[in-house]
């Protein structure tokens, strides 16, 4: 049995999914204190997309510059990714090539 592109990008976003469930519940246990419920956040800081989609932030620094991520947005002095575009440029990455991947898991 070999292992495919389509099966390492499968790897990588579920290892990325699980990434993203824990940078969740570090917000999600800081804000916790307050009496309000947490809102979720769209922005993220260049470190934290990095770590979003699962790379360094130098990794992710050549990814926004050859464009396979998105550019950040400023909003005043804060430079942001929004999460939104981060998840439609990671569905172009992860998308498999033809076939079901699933199949080779078997």
């Amino acid at each position: 049995m070999s292992i495919s592109n389509t099966d390492i990008a499968l790897t990588q976003a579920v290892s990325n999914l699980a990434v993203a469930a824990e940078v969740l519940e570090r917000v999600g246990k800081t804000t916790r204190q307050s009496t309000k419920p947490a809102a979720p956040r769209r922005g993220l800081s260049r470190t934290e997309a990095a770590n979003y989609i699962g790379v360094s932030p130098t990794k992710f620094d050549t990814m926004v510059k050859t464009t396979t991520m998105p550019a950040p947005v400023r909003i005043g002095s804060r430079t942001v990714w929004d999460i939104l575009a981060l998840d439609e440029a990671f569905d172009i990455l992860a998308a498999p090539t033809g076939g079901n991947s699933w199949d080779n898991w078997r």
